[in-house]
């Protein structure tokens, strides 16, 4: 293997990592911020999808643009794609970009595996047993036998199982969630996680086997830049925080009882929100002081991936926020 393949396994768990726009952005406009990320610096690049465009589609239309840029899709929802289709996406990604690549799969939310998709949504652990099981024997080159509780696959087999095996990250937010990615998966993707409790889940996350990345999407907003990121970001947090998930995930790390905010309408949850777990969860000020809240998240072991609080649709804002990040 190459020096700089051997450079690129540690891309996802040093240096910044910044998620392109997931709103109101064109495909097209998502790989010039992605290529832009890379000369400004940025150690890694993540692809989000919601219902913008296709994660995959881009990090192959990124691989092909970059040169030395981590690109990783945050997050492919599992019921999306079938675990064989996910083997030769990762497969394909891997040839295009060797050594660049992380596939980030989660199980999404009841609305979009339901509503959209058409799938069930129950038994989200087995079933992300079934399809982590089933991609690691194809990407190592196997005929799929797995017979699973919730998916199942045989006789699948790449005709070309990747030089360079990709890396997979796995969203997690419950206890058992998080530690199926330390056993199965490189490592994790964490969601609205207060930065008082890093040093915890950092020490939770670790395996003595294999180097396990910790990264955690974090809001990001600069105060001189857009006096209305606050509220955005309240906005947002309270609509997680109708997901049963979410309340949860939070309610595990020993934050306050937050069950009566899905109680409410949108706004009077946000405005609820205490100003205390806003700047637990989310970075605002000026970019030194985002710099450095970051780099003391990274201090203790968390890779950090910078969610722009930008207006949809504000690509300018998203350059003017990347720029003044990248120092």
């Amino acid at each position: 293997m190459s020096e700089r393949l051997l450079r690129a396994g540690d891309l996802f768990m040093s240096g910044l990592g910044i998620l392109l726009p997931f709103r109101a952005c064109r495909p097209s406009d998502a790989v010039r911020l992605g290529v832009e990320a890379e000369r400004l610096g940025y150690s890694n690049v993540w692809v989000p999808e919601v219902a913008t465009f296709d994660a995959i589609s881009v990090v192959a239309a990124l691989a092909v643009k970059t040169a030395e840029v981590g690109l990783g899709t945050a997050v492919v929802p599992l019921d999306s794609r079938s675990p064989a289709s996910l083997a030769m996406s990762a497969a394909t990604l891997s040839d295009l970009a060797p050594g660049r690549v992380a596939l980030g799969l989660g199980v999404s939310t009841r609305v979009i595996v339901e509503g959209w998709h058409g799938r069930d949504f129950a038994r989200p652990l087995s079933k992300v047993k079934d399809a982590l099981s089933i991609i690691d024997q194809a990407l190592a080159g196997q005929s799929t036998d797995h017979e699973g509780s919730s998916v199942s696959s045989h006789g699948f087999r790449l005709d070309f199982p990747p030089a360079v095996r990709p890396k997979i990250y796995l969203a997690a937010l419950g206890q058992a969630m998080r530690k199926l990615a330390l056993e199965s998966a490189d490592g994790v993707i964490l969601n609205f996680m207060p930065r008082s409790k890093a040093s915890l889940l950092s020490s939770q996350l670790q395996s003595a086997s294999k180097p396990f990345d910790r990264t955690c999407f974090v809001r990001v907003a600069l105060s001189d830049q857009d006096t209305d990121a606050e509220r955005r970001i309240r906005r947002e947090m309270a609509s997680y925080l109708r997901i049963e998930q979410y309340r949860n995930w939070l309610a595990s790390l020993g934050i306050d009882d937050l069950s009566y905010l899905p109680e409410e309408d949108l706004d009077s949850m946000a405005r609820r929100l205490s100003p205390e777990l806003i700047e637990d969860v989310a970075v605002l000020g000026d970019a030194d002081r985002c710099r450095t809240k970051l780099a003391e998240l990274q201090s203790e072991g968390i890779s950090p991936i910078v969610v722009p609080s930008i207006r949809a649709g504000d690509l300018e804002g998203y350059r003017v926020l990347m720029n003044g990040l990248a120092g």
